[in-house]
């Protein structure tokens, strides 16, 4: 059974875009927080780590001593990210490598439906969202039909007017930004009036990011990377599975996530 929501009853913003169509929708599991790591350059009031609570796995591709190694072994503490179960990187947590629309479904979905998770057999995992790019029996089949179900995500609108859930596609920095936006901004936040004009490269945000961008900006989720000419927003960006970490754990941090 899925738990109680705990996010905001209205969202910030509808994105009706063909290129990523994410509808707002009033979910019955939460979603996770967005902060920028420290490679970003930018500071964040949480600069307290966590109790770690539960023993985590040691990952041999890991340089625990490096900005991220914290944040690492606090979400594998967590469960929500356990490194890669099989193939040629069995055992490794994937450092520098991306995150896929399937894995960040399936992080969110753990920390949204640990009951469901904790029982959890992807043998029998039938597949229910209706839409391409997603398939039963896979680690990630429930997390999809969740996300689905719950307008989390719906996909990318193809020519023919059908949806690809894009399993293994990489997530972009905006795409989780505007999942974050949609899922705990309210639009009687303030921060939602925001403007990105603080970014040298602000302006090439989608336009369907932009006020999820502002908004995660204006709450301090966003801070951007220290370069010569200022800060970078980098909305394009593909989400290392290193920074996805550190985003978790501050958003714990923060109070965002539970």
């Amino acid at each position: 059974m899925l738990k109680k929501s705990r996010r905001h009853p209205h969202p910030l913003v509808r994105i009706d875009v063909s290129a990523l169509l994410l509808s707002l929708v009033v979910s019955m599991c939460p979603i996770i927080g967005f902060a920028d790591d420290a490679q970003a350059g930018g500071s964040n009031p949480a600069d307290q780590t966590p109790l770690i609570e539960n023993p985590a796995p040691e990952f041999p591709d890991m340089n625990y001593s490096d900005w991220y190694g914290n944040a690492v072994t606090f979400v594998a503490s967590k469960g929500l990210i356990t490194g890669y179960t099989d193939g040629p990187k069995a055992g490794l947590f994937g450092v520098g490598d991306t995150l896929t629309r399937a894995q960040l479904a399936t992080i969110l979905w753990r920390n949204a439906c640990p009951d469901e998770y904790a029982t959890y057999d992807p043998t029998t995992a039938v597949d229910t969202t209706g839409i391409e790019g997603s398939a039963s029996g896979m680690y990630y089949t429930a997390a999809a039909n969740w996300a689905v179900r719950e307008g989390i995500i719906t996909g990318f609108k193809q020519p023919d007017g059908t949806f690809d859930f894009a399993a293994d596609v990489p997530v972009s920095f905006e795409q989780m930004m505007t999942i974050i936006a949609r899922t705990y901004a309210s639009l009687n936040d303030p921060a939602a009036e925001g403007d990105l004009s603080a970014f040298v490269d602000g302006d090439e945000a989608s336009e369907w990011s932009f006020r999820a961008l502002a908004w995660a900006h204006g709450r301090g989720l966003v801070t951007g990377y220290d370069e010569p000419d200022g800060k970078h927003l980098r909305p394009g960006e593909h989400v290392k599975r290193e920074r996805a970490a550190m985003v978790l754990m501050r958003a714990f941090q923060l109070g965002i996530m539970e």
